[in-house]
Protein backbone atom coordinates (compact mmCIF):
# COMPACT_ATOMS: atom_id res chain seq x y z
CA UNK A 1 0.00 0.00 0.00
CA UNK A 2 1.20 3.49 -0.46
CA UNK A 3 1.36 5.92 2.34
CA UNK A 4 -0.36 9.17 2.04
CA UNK A 5 2.99 11.03 1.85
CA UNK A 6 3.66 8.92 -1.11
CA UNK A 7 -0.04 9.32 -2.75
CA UNK A 8 0.40 13.19 -2.18
CA UNK A 9 3.68 13.70 -4.14
CA UNK A 10 2.34 11.57 -6.72
CA UNK A 11 -0.75 13.84 -7.35
CA UNK A 12 1.88 16.54 -7.07
CA UNK A 13 3.99 15.49 -10.14
CA UNK A 14 0.74 14.75 -12.32
CA UNK A 15 -0.32 18.33 -11.28
CA UNK A 16 3.23 19.86 -12.67
CA UNK A 17 2.92 17.80 -15.79
CA UNK A 18 -0.52 19.07 -16.57
CA UNK A 19 -0.14 22.78 -16.11
CA UNK A 20 3.00 22.05 -18.43
CA UNK A 21 1.31 20.39 -21.13
CA UNK A 22 -1.41 23.34 -20.90
CA UNK A 23 1.21 25.96 -21.02
CA UNK A 24 3.14 24.42 -23.87
CA UNK A 25 -0.55 23.81 -25.75
CA UNK A 26 -1.14 27.44 -25.37
CA UNK A 27 2.75 28.63 -26.54
CA UNK A 28 1.72 26.40 -30.06
CA UNK A 29 -1.48 28.00 -30.46
CA UNK A 30 -0.64 31.49 -29.91
CA UNK A 31 2.39 30.85 -32.43
CA UNK A 32 0.53 29.18 -35.03
CA UNK A 33 -2.05 32.03 -35.05
CA UNK A 34 0.54 34.92 -35.06
CA UNK A 35 1.98 33.60 -38.18
CA UNK A 36 -1.45 33.62 -40.00
CA UNK A 37 -2.31 37.23 -41.19
CA UNK A 38 -5.91 37.97 -42.61
CA UNK A 39 -6.10 39.94 -45.71
CA UNK A 40 -7.40 43.19 -43.73
CA UNK A 41 -4.38 43.18 -41.71
CA UNK A 42 -2.45 43.42 -44.68
CA UNK A 43 -3.91 46.91 -45.61
CA UNK A 44 -4.08 48.46 -42.23
CA UNK A 45 -0.71 47.28 -41.96
CA UNK A 46 -0.13 49.32 -44.37
CA UNK A 47 -1.68 52.64 -43.21
CA UNK A 48 0.15 51.96 -39.94
CA UNK A 49 3.75 52.13 -41.70
CA UNK A 50 2.61 54.96 -43.27
CA UNK A 51 1.61 56.91 -40.61
CA UNK A 52 4.69 56.03 -38.60
CA UNK A 53 7.06 57.17 -41.29
CA UNK A 54 4.54 60.70 -42.34
CA UNK A 55 7.29 62.73 -40.96
CA UNK A 56 10.34 60.90 -42.99
CA UNK A 57 11.02 62.73 -45.99
CA UNK A 58 12.46 60.77 -48.72
CA UNK A 59 15.61 62.02 -50.34
CA UNK A 60 14.04 62.01 -54.19
CA UNK A 61 10.81 64.35 -52.85
CA UNK A 62 10.38 67.15 -56.15
CA UNK A 63 9.38 70.12 -54.30
CA UNK A 64 6.09 71.11 -55.53
CA UNK A 65 4.31 74.30 -56.08
CA UNK A 66 2.41 75.41 -52.52
CA UNK A 67 5.54 73.81 -50.89
CA UNK A 68 6.47 76.08 -47.86
CA UNK A 69 10.52 76.16 -48.06
CA UNK A 70 12.82 77.81 -45.52
CA UNK A 71 16.54 78.54 -47.17
CA UNK A 72 19.37 80.09 -45.10
CA UNK A 73 23.61 80.71 -45.77
CA UNK A 74 25.53 80.02 -43.52
CA UNK A 75 27.45 83.36 -42.09
CA UNK A 76 24.72 85.32 -43.97
CA UNK A 77 21.46 85.91 -41.76
CA UNK A 78 20.48 88.42 -43.74
CA UNK A 79 20.45 86.05 -46.49
CA UNK A 80 17.75 84.05 -44.90
CA UNK A 81 14.73 83.18 -47.13
CA UNK A 82 11.10 81.79 -46.87
CA UNK A 83 7.67 81.40 -48.72
CA UNK A 84 5.40 79.20 -50.48
CA UNK A 85 6.85 78.05 -54.30
CA UNK A 86 4.87 80.14 -56.16
CA UNK A 87 2.46 79.08 -59.37
CA UNK A 88 5.62 79.16 -61.75
CA UNK A 89 7.42 76.85 -59.28
CA UNK A 90 9.80 79.93 -58.30
CA UNK A 91 11.01 81.47 -54.43
CA UNK A 92 12.34 84.89 -53.43
CA UNK A 93 15.85 85.21 -52.64
CA UNK A 94 17.25 88.30 -51.20
CA UNK A 95 19.96 89.96 -53.75
CA UNK A 96 19.23 87.17 -56.34
CA UNK A 97 15.73 87.19 -56.86
CA UNK A 98 13.31 84.42 -58.24
CA UNK A 99 14.78 80.87 -58.50
CA UNK A 100 12.85 78.46 -60.03
CA UNK A 101 12.72 75.34 -58.00
CA UNK A 102 10.15 73.42 -58.41
CA UNK A 103 10.48 69.81 -59.31
CA UNK A 104 14.69 69.80 -57.61
CA UNK A 105 14.64 67.80 -54.41
CA UNK A 106 16.00 69.92 -51.34
CA UNK A 107 19.53 69.53 -52.23
CA UNK A 108 19.48 69.90 -55.60
CA UNK A 109 17.70 73.67 -54.63
CA UNK A 110 20.28 74.33 -52.34
CA UNK A 111 22.80 73.45 -54.93
CA UNK A 112 21.18 75.13 -57.62
CA UNK A 113 20.61 78.70 -55.24
CA UNK A 114 24.31 78.73 -54.06
CA UNK A 115 25.01 78.48 -58.07
CA UNK A 116 23.13 81.96 -58.08
CA UNK A 117 25.22 83.48 -55.01
CA UNK A 118 28.34 82.49 -56.54
CA UNK A 119 27.95 84.17 -59.68
CA UNK A 120 28.21 87.53 -58.29
CA UNK A 121 27.91 87.33 -54.75
CA UNK A 122 29.51 84.95 -53.02
CA UNK A 123 32.82 83.35 -53.09
CA UNK A 124 32.17 79.98 -51.30
CA UNK A 125 28.37 79.91 -50.11
CA UNK A 126 26.75 77.39 -48.60
CA UNK A 127 22.89 76.76 -48.67
CA UNK A 128 20.53 74.96 -46.53
CA UNK A 129 17.01 74.32 -47.69
CA UNK A 130 14.32 72.37 -46.16
CA UNK A 131 10.49 71.86 -46.83
CA UNK A 132 8.58 72.94 -43.57
CA UNK A 133 5.20 72.70 -45.35
CA UNK A 134 4.03 70.27 -47.56
CA UNK A 135 1.08 71.34 -50.04
CA UNK A 136 -2.09 68.77 -50.22
CA UNK A 137 -2.02 66.54 -52.68
CA UNK A 138 -5.58 64.15 -52.76
CA UNK A 139 -7.01 61.50 -54.55
CA UNK A 140 -10.12 59.82 -54.91
CA UNK A 141 -11.11 56.38 -53.79
CA UNK A 142 -15.07 54.61 -55.06
CA UNK A 143 -16.31 51.63 -55.24
CA UNK A 144 -16.05 48.57 -52.05
CA UNK A 145 -13.34 50.05 -50.02
CA UNK A 146 -14.10 51.06 -46.33
CA UNK A 147 -14.37 54.63 -46.41
CA UNK A 148 -15.08 55.63 -50.31
CA UNK A 149 -14.44 59.76 -51.01
CA UNK A 150 -11.24 61.96 -50.97
CA UNK A 151 -8.34 61.37 -48.91
CA UNK A 152 -4.88 63.26 -48.64
CA UNK A 153 -1.52 61.88 -49.83
CA UNK A 154 1.49 62.46 -47.84
CA UNK A 155 3.20 64.79 -49.95
CA UNK A 156 6.28 63.64 -48.91
CA UNK A 157 6.51 59.90 -50.07
CA UNK A 158 5.70 57.86 -52.92
CA UNK A 159 2.65 55.16 -51.73
CA UNK A 160 1.55 52.51 -53.54
CA UNK A 161 -1.64 51.55 -54.23
CA UNK A 162 -1.66 48.93 -51.99
CA UNK A 163 -0.64 51.46 -49.53
CA UNK A 164 -3.33 53.84 -50.77
CA UNK A 165 -6.11 50.97 -50.20
CA UNK A 166 -5.38 50.73 -46.49
CA UNK A 167 -5.42 54.93 -46.06
CA UNK A 168 -9.07 53.94 -47.29
CA UNK A 169 -9.36 51.24 -44.85
CA UNK A 170 -8.60 47.94 -47.10
CA UNK A 171 -11.24 46.73 -49.52
CA UNK A 172 -14.70 45.28 -48.84
CA UNK A 173 -15.71 41.46 -48.17
CA UNK A 174 -16.99 41.46 -51.85
CA UNK A 175 -14.23 43.69 -53.80
CA UNK A 176 -12.83 42.52 -56.94
CA UNK A 177 -9.04 43.26 -56.26
CA UNK A 178 -7.65 41.40 -59.80
CA UNK A 179 -9.54 44.57 -61.37
CA UNK A 180 -9.15 47.68 -59.73
CA UNK A 181 -9.32 50.60 -62.58
CA UNK A 182 -7.06 54.11 -61.95
CA UNK A 183 -8.17 56.82 -63.91
CA UNK A 184 -5.19 59.75 -64.69
CA UNK A 185 -4.34 62.50 -66.59
CA UNK A 186 -1.27 62.44 -68.61
CA UNK A 187 -0.06 65.07 -70.52
CA UNK A 188 -3.15 66.78 -70.54
CA UNK A 189 -5.23 63.59 -71.95
CA UNK A 190 -7.30 61.16 -69.67
CA UNK A 191 -5.81 57.68 -69.24
CA UNK A 192 -7.19 54.54 -67.35
CA UNK A 193 -5.21 51.69 -65.98
CA UNK A 194 -6.43 48.47 -65.04
CA UNK A 195 -3.99 46.87 -61.84
CA UNK A 196 -4.44 43.31 -60.33
CA UNK A 197 -4.29 44.46 -56.54
CA UNK A 198 -4.49 40.59 -55.65
CA UNK A 199 -1.33 39.56 -57.17
CA UNK A 200 0.91 42.48 -55.37
CA UNK A 201 -0.54 41.65 -52.44
CA UNK A 202 0.18 38.01 -52.79
CA UNK A 203 3.34 38.94 -54.25
CA UNK A 204 2.88 37.16 -57.12
CA UNK A 205 3.75 40.42 -58.88
CA UNK A 206 6.92 42.23 -57.98
CA UNK A 207 6.02 45.27 -59.87
CA UNK A 208 4.09 48.02 -57.83
CA UNK A 209 1.75 50.39 -58.84
CA UNK A 210 2.27 53.88 -57.32
CA UNK A 211 -0.54 56.30 -57.39
CA UNK A 212 -0.01 60.20 -58.39
CA UNK A 213 -2.19 63.08 -56.64
CA UNK A 214 -5.50 63.49 -58.46
CA UNK A 215 -6.07 59.72 -59.25
CA UNK A 216 -9.08 58.16 -59.30
CA UNK A 217 -9.24 55.24 -58.13
CA UNK A 218 -12.49 52.42 -58.26
CA UNK A 219 -13.03 49.51 -56.82
CA UNK A 220 -15.24 46.99 -58.58
CA UNK A 221 -17.37 44.51 -57.37
CA UNK A 222 -17.11 40.82 -57.44
CA UNK A 223 -19.57 39.13 -58.95
CA UNK A 224 -20.00 35.21 -57.83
Amino acid sequence: MFSQQHLSGINCGSSLRGICLALCCIGWYSTLTAQQPTSSSFFTGAANAESLQKNAISADYQIREGDMVQVSVFNEPELTAGGRVKKDGTIQCPLIGSVRIQGLSQTGAARLIEAEYRKDYLVNPEVNLFVSQFSVQRITILGQVQRPGSHELPAEKDLTILQVLGLAGGPTRIANLKKVLVKRVVDGREKIFKVDVNSMASGSQTMMFYVHEDDVITVPESFF
